[in-house]
């Protein structure tokens, strides 16, 4: 396997950068572009199409063109924007730090409808059919209609929603900084179990065949039958875990403050390998063919062999990066405390 070393220097506009580049026999990956938002870009992008959606602390829900990075239009709330936008046909749905979930037509960012909480929306929504389900700081889980907005049902729990949530057959997971993880029926709001954590929760969950993982600021990631919320198995990281997990071919992959990304053995939480950053990783991975993609406060995004954890490549941005990378098709994705969004472009040989 090749490995070489190369530093890109950019106009005196333009954030400079480092990469070491694994353009190995097997993966290449390449700069494209950066977008200069006006504040700190904390939450991740989401991309339908040619658009890329993307919240920042200038209060304005972006739309950028994925091939030359470039605004299409803007939509400013009253106050920051960190939730990840969820796409349903011509609707972008999102939530603000105003306390409001918002639903804007995807051609020109006009406002569709608006949905007040009483509390900041950080959470990404998710949508199911032509329900969206969202959490407020108002300690309150909501199922609102997607075309209008209206309420469907709403579930209160004992302390503010920081993070999405996940679907798994007729529930909606979801967990609160009151330190539990909610299963609730989709379609009546009603509780079917709860499992408390030690700590807050402020991740989103992820399931797969039949079990949910969900990590808490005690330090554990949480192994539960997804039907029935009996516990399988936890693992102990050093420091809290804020990062939301990923499952992929039998392993589930998040990060911890201590600064490690874990690879664990799905069916039974026995470590597999550990991959050490410099700084607290928030960052949520992501999986593309053999390398998983995660971030970091010590400003670098990251793509670590997820068979061995040892580093590939990464990538030098001017700040913190607190949320996740996207990637879709041929496109990887990253928003930094820099106030810019990233583009790479992704090979295959």
């Amino acid at each position: 396997m090749k490995r070489w070393i190369f530093v890109c220097m950019l106009a005196v506009a333009v954030v400079g950068c480092e990469a070491a580049s694994p353009t190995t026999d097997e993966v290449s990956i390449h700069f494209v572009w950066n977008y200069a938002a006006g504040d700190y870009v904390r939450g991740a992008p989401t991309v339908s199409g040619e658009v890329a959606y993307l919240g920042a602390d200038d209060n304005v829900l972006h739309a950028i063109d994925t091939r030359t990075g470039e605004a299409l239009w803007v939509y400013e709330t009253a106050d920051n924007i960190t939730s990840s936008p969820a796409v349903l046909g011509d609707l972008i749905h999102f939530g603000s730090w105003d306390g409001a979930v918002y639903a804007l037509e995807a051609a020109e960012g006009e406002l569709r409808w608006r949905y007040e909480t009483g509390g900041w929306v950080t959470a990404g929504p998710v949508i199911d059919g032509n329900v969206v389900y969202v959490g407020s700081h108002d300690g309150f889980f909501y199922a609102l209609t997607a075309e209008d907005g209206d309420l469907l049902w709403r579930y209160e729990t004992g302390e503010g929603i920081e993070a999405g949530a996940a679907l798994f057959e007729d529930l909606a997971l979801v967990g609160s900084r009151d330190n539990y993880l909610y299963a609730l029926d989709v379609t009546s709001g009603e509780l079917r179990w709860r499992h408390r954590t030690e700590g807050d929760i402020v991740s989103t969950p992820a399931v797969a065949a039949g079990t949910v993982y969900v990590g808490s600021v005690d330090r554990k990631l949480y192994a539960l039958d997804a039907a029935t919320g009996r516990l399988k198995w936890t693992f102990q990281a050093e420091c809290a875990i804020e990062s939301s997990p990923v499952v992929s071919d039998g392993v589930v992959y998040f990060g911890a403050n201590d600064g490690r990304l874990y690879a664990l053995r799905a069916a039974d939480g026995h470590l597999i390998w550990r991959f050490q950053a410099k700084e607290i990783i928030r960052s949520s991975p992501v999986v593309w063919e053999n390398l998983i993609f995660v971030a970091s406060d010590d400003a670098y995004l990251y793509g670590v062999d997820r068979r061995t954890g040892a580093l590939e490549w990464s990538y030098h941005t001017g700040d913190a990066i607190a949320a996740g990378p996207t990637v879709v098709d041929d496109r990887l994705f990253v928003g930094s405390t820099d106030r810019r969004l990233y583009a790479f472009s992704l090979g295959a040989e």
